[in-house]
């Protein structure tokens, strides 16, 4: 038997950090007790504009794009940003003496 999922009017802006990439996801109810949840997420493929900045990941931060998100922009959130505009899955490829960009914008 398939897992009922249902469409909502909820608008996950509403309910997730300006920052997340599920600010822009539909919400479902998944499951018999209608739990709330998001549709999967998609990755984009990130298109440069530019203006992006280039830095090596050191040891002090390998490993931690979070950390880097907050040194760069000012919040820890924007860590999946720069996961994905440098086409990485996982946090275990953000490693030491890799070169990366960082974009300009993230919201």
């Amino acid at each position: 038997m398939a897992t009922p999922i249902e469409r909502t009017n909820i608008q996950s802006s509403s309910l997730v950090d300006p920052v997340s990439r599920y600010r822009n996801q539909p919400v479902i109810y998944y499951g018999e007790k209608k739990l709330l949840a998001y549709e999967t997420y998609v990755r984009n493929a990130y298109q440069p504009n530019g203006n992006e900045r280039v830095m090596m990941i050191t040891k002090g931060v390998e490993y931690r794009p979070d950390l880097v998100s907050f040194d760069v922009y000012g919040f820890p959130e924007a860590w999946w940003v720069i996961l994905e505009a440098n086409r990485m899955t996982d946090i275990l490829d953000f490693k030491s003496g890799r070169t990366i960009i960082l974009p300009s914008e993230v919201i």
